[in-house]
């Protein structure tokens, strides 16, 4: 209804990262030929022939070009703020560097307007909805106790690595110390997770969901009401800050402040509130070119899903099989990849390549492991949870926050009355 005569809409099934049912749009021409118009095909399906798979190849290849560039991007701003420093993400927790708090704020915030927008706009609002139903069923079998259990065990392990799981790959491109280590335990605690994670959603699923996983659905008002103000009170939040702690402080407390430069391009640092403005800027190409939202952690369980490779391996570990294929599960690997190019290429402009102090063997290791059971439990990281859950002003997001701000809070501070919390080491392989 309402298209050309010459041609018709249909639609075929495909499974997407939450292993539900989606679609994939596809025209019909008078003719009879058939051409993808939007999406992918996974599994054993018969692809696209001749022009119309030319064309399907052709517009993912650019796809992921665009996702790529975002995740060079990324990485840039990680490293350009210094959020990605150990020590920066640890003195957060003890409330003595508050470069993170505002680098995440500001990206919320700018995130927010941005998706707003999207959501108004007569081309791109449906874009905009499936994107958000896309992240919100990602919570199907999640409640308030994994959310806030896997987002504490994400802050401990925050603490313990210095790092999230979006944030190590930025590092390992700066070549901060022992991140190779962080990003090993990140792949261990995949894996680990992998292996029995049907088994603990099935353990853990509420027996009560929430109705509306989102506050605009609860209140039956468009998203733009609710995220608009809450983006002005978030960027109030990020001025004051800014006011009473300015970032020159920040630098300081890493050291930094002498290094700073006119040029934007080779000074080794930005404020904190570009970064992260930058960052929520990247919802807007995620968005159009993939239909789904800023993550990071899924992209490890995508990687180390590629060990079900026989269809008695994939019954085995059904959890696994879902991450293993497609092009909504492969775009997260492609964004994080990217980030250690971008992480690489700042530090590089800035010959800060290496500078950073980085965290013993053993606390990046553990650290990596812990901090991805957590993010994988509580079906969301930092970027996950924070920046797309909390921006689409998704419930469990605002309980899985607070409680990762609470694991990293407890354990810096536990670290701190140790002696631990400053122990840093600057070459790779150090324990101590």
């Amino acid at each position: 209804k309402g298209q050309p005569e010459t041609a018709m809409t249909s639609s075929l099934l495909h499974a997407t990262k939450s292993n539900q049912v989606s679609y994939i749009d596809v025209e019909v021409d008078s003719n009879d030929s058939l051409s993808v118009r939007e999406g992918w095909k996974e599994g054993g399906d018969s692809e696209p022939e001749g022009d119309g798979r030319c064309k399907h190849c052709g517009r993912t290849l650019l796809k992921m070009a665009g996702v790529a560039l975002s995740g060079v991007v990324f990485g840039i701003a990680m490293e350009k703020s210094r959020v990605f420093e150990p020590k920066s993400i640890r003195d957060q927790m003890v409330f003595n560097n508050f470069i993170m708090l505002k680098m995440f704020l500001s990206a919320v915030a700018i995130g927010q307007v941005c998706m707003a927008i999207l959501s108004l706009l007569p081309a791109t609002k449906d874009r905009f909805h499936t994107a958000s139903q896309e992240f919100v069923s990602c919570f199907n079998d999640r409640g308030i106790f994994s959310s806030a259990l896997g987002a504490f065990l994400l802050g401990v392990g925050m603490s313990l690595s210095g790092a999230c799981p979006g944030m190590v790959l930025p590092q390992v491109g700066a070549w901060v110390p022992n991140s190779l280590f962080t990003l090993l335990g990140a792949l261990i605690g995949a894996l680990t997770y992998g292996l029995l994670g049907s088994h603990l959603s099935s353990l853990t699923k509420p027996k009560i969901c929430f109705q509306h996983k989102q506050v605009h659905e609860k209140l039956d008002v468009q998203y733009a009401v609710i995220a608009v103000p809450m983006a002005a009170v978030v960027g109030i939040a990020v001025f004051c800050l800014e006011w009473f702690w300015p970032n020159n402080k920040d630098l300081e407390s890493l050291g930094r402040l002498s290094e700073l430069e006119s040029n934007i391009i080779t000074t080794i640092a930005w404020p904190a509130y570009v970064g992260g403005a930058l960052i929520g800027l990247l919802q807007v190409p995620i968005i159009l070119l993939v239909n789904d939202t800023i993550g990071g952690s899924s992209s490890y369980i995508t990687v180390v899903a590629q060990m079900c490779f026989t269809k008695n391996l994939q019954q085995m570990f059904p959890y696994l099989a879902a991450k293993r294929s497609g092009i909504s599960n492969w775009w997260q690997v492609v964004y994080v990849v990217c980030a250690i190019v971008g992480g690489a290429l700042s530090a590089a402009s800035s010959t800060s390549f290496g500078v950073a102090k980085g965290v013993p063997v053993y606390m990046g290791l553990l650290g990596g492991i812990v901090m991805l059971w957590g993010a994988r439990f509580a079906a969301g990281c930092t970027s996950g949870h924070g920046l797309s859950g909390m921006g689409l002003l998704t419930w469990l997001s605002f309980i899985a926050v607070p409680a990762m701000f609470a694991g990293g809070i407890v354990t810096a501070f536990s670290m701190q009355a140790t002696g631990a919390l400053d122990t840093y080491v600057t070459a790779m392989g150090d324990v101590s």
